[in-house]
């Protein structure tokens, strides 16, 4: 999966990059809807840049949907397994078994998640830099492309 975002600060071989979500994302309010922006910091391997600038980033899809099944799959999982153990002994305690199963796999995430935050292998990489005049010159060309059209 690659993204590109805008580069607001760059300071001795470190990026910070804006990403603005979708607007189609702010549909569900899982999150700020698409009116706070992510922000991503992340090395910038000796390429030159300046804060304007474009980044592109990629984090595989492998870990990209590694995470998901993490975040999503496991906490459903350990519900559904904990309702099924729990409800052994009776429906009362298919609700308490899948509080506990729901809780557990939560808490393994969570314990689990600073591995993955320190593990360059679950970390998004800078593809390249995309100078901010670039899309100048591109925007510029298609106008021309459009006005000679006409």
């Amino acid at each position: 999966m690659q993204k590109i975002g805008e580069i607001t600060a760059a300071d001795r071989g470190t990026l910070e990059v804006t990403f603005c979500r979708p607007e189609d994302c702010g549909h569900c309010h899982a999150c700020d809807g698409g009116q706070k922006p992510t922000v991503l910091r992340l090395s910038s391997a000796g390429q030159a840049c300046s804060v304007g600038d474009f980044a592109e980033v990629e984090l595989p899809t492998g870990t990209v949907v590694k995470a998901s099944l993490l975040a999503y799959a496991l906490p459903v999982a350990g519900l559904m397994g904990g309702m099924a153990l729990g409800s052994l002994r009776g429906n009362a305690w298919a609700a308490v078994g899948g509080a506990i199963g729901l809780v557990i796999c939560l808490a393994i995430v969570a314990l689990t998640e600073k591995n993955r935050k320190n593990n360059p292998k679950w970390q998004p990489t800078l593809v390249r830099i995309i100078p901010r005049t670039w899309f100048s010159k591109e925007a510029t060309q298609e106008s021309n492309e459009t006005e000679e059209q006409a």
